[in-house]
């Protein structure tokens, strides 16, 4: 071990009981030279302290080999906190239908919106047609 930071992870697999007794004697040895493993070292054991007094004692309610899974499920990869694949579908699902409405809108709004048609003669200027759109209009004291 060469860094304090893998000394701080053995001495919570010794803590737990994990480590082998040459790698927790080595961490044992670094933490009383070093402050600030001694400090994480003392952290670890009130926690540890804490967590047994609101836990109580274990008797025959816990089943034989818990601990083990668990410590095996973690090594694993497969304890999960929190579950977010199903939100994720949620929300991708929700997307697809606001995507679905807007793209069904468009396609609508395409097929039932007024053509406009170029000018058909060759000699007809912007102004004829911009004034045959205006005449109408002012006509009618819009």
């Amino acid at each position: 071990m060469t860094s304090c930071e893998e000394f701080r992870r053995a001495l919570g697999r010794a803590r737990d009981g994990e480590a082998a007794p040459d790698e927790a004697a080595a961490a044992r040895t670094h933490a009383n030279g070093c402050a600030e493993c001694q400090e994480h070292a003392s952290l670890l054991e009130s926690a540890g302290a804490r967590l047994r007094a609101m836990a109580g004692p274990v008797g025959a309610s816990a089943p034989a080999g818990l601990r083990e899974a668990v410590l095996a499920r973690m090594r694993r990869g497969d304890a999960v906190v929190l579950e977010i694949r199903p939100f994720l579908r949620r929300v991708a699902a929700a997307a697809a239908a606001v995507l679905l409405a807007a793209s069904g809108a468009a396609a609508w709004q395409a097929m039932h919106s007024p053509k406009v048609e170029p000018a058909r003669e060759a000699g007809v200027s912007r102004e004829e047609i911009l004034a045959q759109i205006v005449r109408p209009r002012l006509g009618t004291g819009r």
